[in-house]
């Protein structure tokens, strides 16, 4: 060794520019014969861009535009759902996050008041646990308000459609 330093590796620039991307169409179409023999053809549809999941139907809740009393039966049902998941979902984070707390140390090292503190804290996400267990029952209770309010309607279109007869029950004799 001559006490000279090997050189250092050159560092990579901080910025590097990507090329512009050039238009390119969002659908391809290509067809493809599977056997030439029998001349059938394949249509590929490849979709560019989304970077996901392809978007089918309209966005928004099922029942959205409340055009019918199944559509705003869809509606509150979706929400009731989704708000029940929610709810399950906040009171487990809750759960998992004052498991953790509990364990931390204040700042002298002392586990004294851990319990307590960590209760302070996920009092916050128990809340809103609680707010979505309300927000399911306040869909329920929408569609029941809904019911009750136009239950006479609601009969006379139910008279109008063909009702359906009650099936005989299975019996082996």
């Amino acid at each position: 060794m001559n006490g000279t330093a090997p050189p250092r590796p050159m560092s990579p620039p901080a910025f590097i520019p990507k090329p512009a991307k050039s238009a390119q169409p969002k659908n391809v179409n290509k067809s493809k014969s599977l056997n030439p023999a029998l001349n059938g053809t394949l249509n590929i549809n490849i979709v560019k861009g989304g970077g996901g999941q392809a978007q089918q139907g309209p966005k928004g809740p099922p029942g959205g535009d409340f055009m019918s009393n199944e559509d705003i039966q869809k509606f509150c049902e979706d929400g009731r759902k989704k708000a029940r998941q929610r709810a399950v979902e906040r009171s487990l984070d809750a759960e998992m996050l004052e498991g953790r707390l509990r364990n931390i140390p204040d700042v002298t090292g002392s586990m004294s008041g851990a319990r307590a503190r960590a209760r302070r804290v996920v009092r916050w996400l128990n809340r809103i646990a609680q707010a979505e267990k309300l927000i399911a029952k306040w869909y329920a209770a929408l569609y029941s308000a809904f019911e009750r309010e136009y239950e006479a309607e609601l009969m006379k279109i139910g008279k109008g459609r063909s009702q359906q007869k009650p099936q005989a029950r299975f019996g082996w004799r």
